[in-house]
């Protein structure tokens, strides 16, 4: 159990891979991005019960469908100090679906320009079903997402690209709102007594 020593201060960043936090606890399945902690994130998290002030986690909840992102949201909760946050980012199933219906080109811009597999017909059909292919098992959008958290004890709220009430928690982003379709959600622990900590 990774009890985090000596820290004044507990940052964990779930899922890695190759982009580690500095100054962060930096926690997935693959050691080749030469994370602080081995762990697979499907499982029971190797933290001890409400060590961490922050939780980051950009683009790997795609990698889990509902019941196992049920059991990784209970799980943040319970490693989360009362009035400790978690900032996720994933693609938003809704903004992917408007922007193929509504605004076909940028899309494809988007893929020829950020994602790089190649296209055979250049078209938007084409980027919606590679990405609903490669973007991991399960694609969510803020109502379905922000039910699971609820169930596992977390109030969501959407914010800004880069911006956050808690300063440890701004300028994190990978994935700028024109060069995705992510969404941005900050998560609290859901209580009566949770202090109003400002950054």
């Amino acid at each position: 159990m990774h009890r985090c020593p000596g820290r004044d201060m507990t940052k964990i960043n779930f899922g890695s891979g190759p982009y580690p936090i500095a100054g962060w606890i930096n926690v997935d399945l693959d050691p080749a991005g030469r994370p602080e902690v081995v762990a697979d994130l499907a499982r029971a998290l190797p933290f001890a019960t409400g060590v961490a002030d922050y939780i980051h986690t950009e683009d790997f909840i795609a990698q889990l469908d509902p019941m196992p992102l049920s059991g990784f949201l209970r799980e943040c909760r319970r490693i989360l100090k009362p009035d400790g946050v978690m900032r996720m980012l994933t693609p938003d199933l809704a903004r992917f679906a408007r922007m193929y219906l509504e605004d076909p080109q940028h899309l494809v811009w988007i893929w020829n320009t950020f994602v790089g597999v190649p296209l055979e017909t250049g078209t938007a059909c084409e980027v919606l079903n590679l990405g609903m292919r490669l973007a991991g098992r399960f694609q969510y959008d803020f109502e379905t997402y922000s039910r699971l958290a609820a169930d596992a004890g977390l109030d969501t709220v959407r914010v800004a690209y880069n911006e956050s009430r808690f300063e440890p928690l701004r300028g994190l982003d990978l994935r700028r709102t024109d060069e995705a379709v992510s969404m941005y959600l900050e998560c609290t622990p859901r209580s009566e007594t949770r202090s109003a900590r400002i950054g």
